[in-house]
């Protein structure tokens, strides 16, 4: 496979992250919050994506032919 420089990058600071939260999934999340409030503040614009649509079931419901 190819080495691809950025994605290398990405995985490091990634891993280097977790780390300085003791890869504790809430540290984490919270620290993300608190950098997401900081750069709001500095004017930037938050966006999230889109809300999918409810999921439908996938069955459908059909009487059996008549005989």
């Amino acid at each position: 496979m190819k080495e691809n420089e950025i994605l290398e990058e990405i995985h490091r600071i990634r891993a280097e992250q977790a780390r300085e939260c003791g890869y504790d999934v809430d540290v984490m999340m919270a620290r993300m919050r608190q950098n997401l409030g900081r750069l709001k503040e500095e004017g930037w614009k938050i966006v999230s994506p889109p809300k999918r649509p409810a999921e439908k079931s996938g069955a459908v419901h059909e009487d059996p032919p008549e005989k």
